[in-house]
């Protein structure tokens, strides 16, 4: 059974940015205690611009850093294989001489083919990519925060999912549970946060822990933000509408082992747009010290007929795993989804930063 409850607009700003429509389908479960708020009401292009970059502002350019990309198999056993459908397109365990370099979460594809990432440590960080081929070339910049001085520390600066629109960056923090954005496009790293809403910082009862907030984003009608902690076994996903955030406890596919939601794609479009048919692709991931890292790759489908959910593939030992917690797709010219994820080293020399594809081709698709 599922049904609706709103909490007040608090700290709505994105209704203005995308489309004001609220999906089809059955209403959400849950309730959203938001914290104060203080986001703007209308977060139009225009305003976000006059926001993030005030009048006056340069643009600055990141800093240039090199990245070290080397070849990394799915595994070193030759009979692994992976589910009918999905393909093992390339890996790489990515390192860079510069110490800023890490701590990777969120990640998007950029228009120009390479990839934007946060790091948890309140940076963004760019990996350039020319002809489909990493460059060892990439950018890091420190996010500001809306009085423009440096994020402090994790309690401000623990950033975790990313979405874009309108050449915008769209981050979710942990600690203080908000989504800020940011006009990358027009001021580069001297861009200002400017808060697009506060996250509950209690769903059903359930205080959120600091580290187990919105790790995921995705941008469809509108903008979502998925919980890693678990509530009664369900992720919980809030949704800003434009009356309110309405909340849905999701529960995983995979049920053999718990699985923390951690990375959201947008929604993208399926085949003919006169279809109206369109998915979302989602990252879970647990560990336990016995079983290191577990994943797995979920996709919500949606089309007139209403909306469906299955999972595509899980990633486990004696695989090349590690702390996935990003992802993103790119649609190939010959319309196949290539899956990117990539995984969190959390600064550890025990740990890697990793860059996995996958394509999905069949049914995978």
């Amino acid at each position: 059974m599922r049904k609706s409850i709103y909490s007040p607009l608090f700290g709505l700003a994105v209704a203005a940015l995308v489309a004001c429509a609220v999906p089809a389908g059955p209403p959400a479960i849950g309730t959203a205690h938001t914290n104060q708020g203080r986001g703007h009401p209308a977060l139009s292009p225009g305003t976000l611009k006059a926001l993030s970059c005030p009048s006056g502002t340069s643009y600055v350019a990141p800093a240039e850093i090199s990245i070290v990309a080397e070849s990394v198999p799915l595994s070193e056993r030759a009979n692994i294989s992976l589910f009918p459908g999905v393909r093992f397109a390339q890996g790489w365990a990515l390192t860079s001489p510069n110490k800023n370099f890490g701590g990777l979460s969120g990640i998007e594809l950029l228009a120009d083919g390479g990839f934007l990432a946060v790091s948890d440590m309140g940076a963004f960080v760019w990996i350039d990519r020319d002809g489909g081929e990493l460059t060892g070339t990439g950018r890091i910049a420190y996010m500001r925060g809306q009085d423009n001085e440096l994020l402090k520390g994790k309690t401000e600066g623990d950033s975790e999912g990313l979405a874009q629109k309108n050449g915008a960056a769209y981050v979710s923090f942990e600690r203080r549970h908000r989504i800020e954005a940011f006009d990358l496009s027009t001021c580069g790293a001297a861009a200002r946060a400017t808060l697009v809403a506060d996250l509950p910082s209690e769903i059903e009862g359930t205080e959120i822990r600091e580290n187990s907030g919105a790790e995921a984003l995705s941008f469809g009608k509108s903008l979502r933000a998925g919980y890693e902690q678990l509530i009664d076994g369900k992720s919980p996903i809030v949704e800003l509408v434009p009356i309110g955030n309405a909340v849905t406890l999701v529960e995983p596919i995979n049920t053999d082992f718990d699985s923390p939601l951690v990375g959201m794609t947008n929604r993208i479009a399926l085949g003919d747009q006169s279809m109206a048919g369109s998915v979302v692709y989602s990252l879970r991931r647990n560990y336990n010290p016995v079983f290191g890292n577990r994943l797995a790759v979920e996709a919500e489908y949606q089309d007139a007929g209403g909306s469906s959910r299955r999972g595509l593939f899980t990633l486990s030992r004696p695989m090349n795993v590690d702390n996935f917690e990003g992802i993103t797709v790119e649609t190939l010219p010959d319309g196949v989804h290539r899956l990117w994820i990539v995984s969190d080293d959390n600064f550890s020399d025990r740990q890697r930063t990793l860059l996995f594809a996958f394509d999905l081709v069949g049914e995978a698709h």
